[in-house]
């Protein structure tokens, strides 16, 4: 099954390059234009300008952000900014956070994962990917060869084994550090030849699922391809046959799904008081009204009511623009979807995400599921309040509040081989980009 392999990782000199919390950026693809000048300003070595660099308006075929990005990271190994470890390790890397009151942990480790066709039934994803963004990390990687960041995947540990091993290492840190969401990530590495050796014995029995970075692993897959179609004779493996992955247990309790609620707009012949009687065809109806001074406890109201009920029903919130009204929506009968998705599998047609997407926003508002990817007429947002007040200001006609997809959800479904709807997860924290990197050279 899964092939992994410890490394030899690149990290920052902070004798050099400064304190951590100047360096480390998050995950490209959660970064605005905003967040990336704000980077940009942190330190002159931050990793944003290797993994998400600027761009100019000069930028020609041989100079433009990918190729400055490659000569920025030849820049910083020359000026011992960036250093390797002389052993081949597993790092330890743990995020503690907190979810409304509570705080959590989450401890996987990083380490290199042999790249894998997807019908080897190996690596399972469980989201559909675009190709912009996939072309745009292509090009990344053909430049610098590297791995600046983890994907995150998942695997199964119940036996408890891997789990010991990464708990045993109590010793402080080697690397320590809060970002800007409060979220503090901790990193050890692991060299030791027998714990290592456990690790890779206990993995080969492992299938991985990928959580987040399905566009990364795509593109490693693409680059694997490409380098193999170029070489005459590979002998044997070579690097770019294997990425850099973060791997975390599906059972540990540390793992954090957030929901991400849609916005409708753009909709053409919207008429709410047809929509919402068409909806009673297929879902129960509870309306809450709400005066200004009790919009944001019913809110309050809805959210926790949806939570209650997630794990025996499929129940949604909504709210549609110049309504004072608050709805929860709850599916009467979960046939309505074996009869609307004959051709999928059952595991697929019990996501909340697939209800909303066929039947509510394809089926009852005409918005084909082909499009939804393409951002025409929804916007994806974990942020409440800013959704209700896109309703509020009148650029959107409707909001959906969701309840998070559930783990074992991501993998039943990837186990059958299919792909949720887009966004149907936002796996919280993110993993901090710049902590451990990976050579392909």
């Amino acid at each position: 099954m899964a092939i992994i392999t410890p490394f030899r990782g690149i990290l920052y000199n902070q004798a050099k390059a400064g304190e951590m919390s100047n360096l480390i950026c998050p995950p490209y693809d959660v970064i605005s234009s905003a967040d990336r000048e704000a980077l940009y300003g942190k330190s002159l070595y931050n990793i944003v300008r290797l993994e998400y660099g600027l761009e100019s308006p000069a930028d020609t075929d041989i100079d433009n952000r990918y190729t400055r990005a490659a000569a920025l990271l030849e820049e910083w190994f020359r000026k011992d900014l960036l250093q390797q470890d002389r052993l081949p390790a597993i790092y330890i890397y743990e995020m503690e956070y907190k979810v409304g009151k509570a705080t959590r942990k989450l401890r996987g480790f990083v380490c290199l994962v042999k790249i894998e066709d997807y019908q080897s039934g190996i690596i399972k994803p469980h989201e559909t990917t675009l190709s912009g963004p996939k072309m745009d990390r292509l090009r990344l990687l053909r430049a610098c060869r590297a791995n600046f960041s983890q994907i995150y995947a998942l695997f199964s540990d119940p036996s408890g084994t891997i789990a010991a091993i990464l708990a045993d290492v109590t010793r402080k840190p080697d690397r320590e550090v809060l970002d800007t969401e409060n979220v503090v990530h901790r990193l050890w590495s692991l060299s030791e030849i027998d714990s290592l050796k456990t690790i890779v014995r206990e993995m080969t029995d492992k299938r991985l699922f990928i959580a987040d970075g399905h566009h990364r692993y795509d593109t490693a897959l693409n680059y694997r391809n490409e380098c193999r179609s170029a070489a005459e004779a590979p002998a044997g493996e070579e690097s770019y046959d294997y990425v850099s992955m973060f791997l975390a247990r599906l059972e540990d309790s540390g793992i954090t799904i957030l929901p991400a609620h849609r916005i409708l707009f753009n909709l053409t012949d919207f008429r709410p008081q047809q929509f919402t009687g068409e909806l009673k065809r297929y879902f129960n109806i509870e309306r809450i009204d709400f005066t200004k001074q009790t919009d944001a406890k019913n809110l309050e109201t809805v959210l926790h009511t949806m939570g209650h009920r997630a794990d025996r029903s499929h129940v949604f919130g909504m709210r549609i623009k110049g309504e004072n009204s608050y709805y929860l929506l709850t599916l009467r009968s979960e046939s309505d979807m074996d009869t609307l998705l004959q051709e999928r599998s059952s595991a697929y047609r019990r996501l909340d995400v697939s209800i909303l997407h066929h039947l509510i926003i394809d089926k009852l508002l005409g918005i084909d599921i082909n499009t939804h990817k393409l951002g025409l007429n929804i916007e994806y947002i974990k942020d409440v309040d800013e959704a209700v007040r896109r309703v509020k200001r009148g650029t959107a006609e409707i909001v959906f509040f969701m309840n998070p997809t559930k783990v074992n959800e991501v993998k039943d479904v990837a186990s059958t081989g299919e792909r949720m709807p887009q966004k149907a997860t936002y796996f919280y924290p993110k993993l901090a980009t710049g902590l451990v990197m990976r050579k392909l050279d």
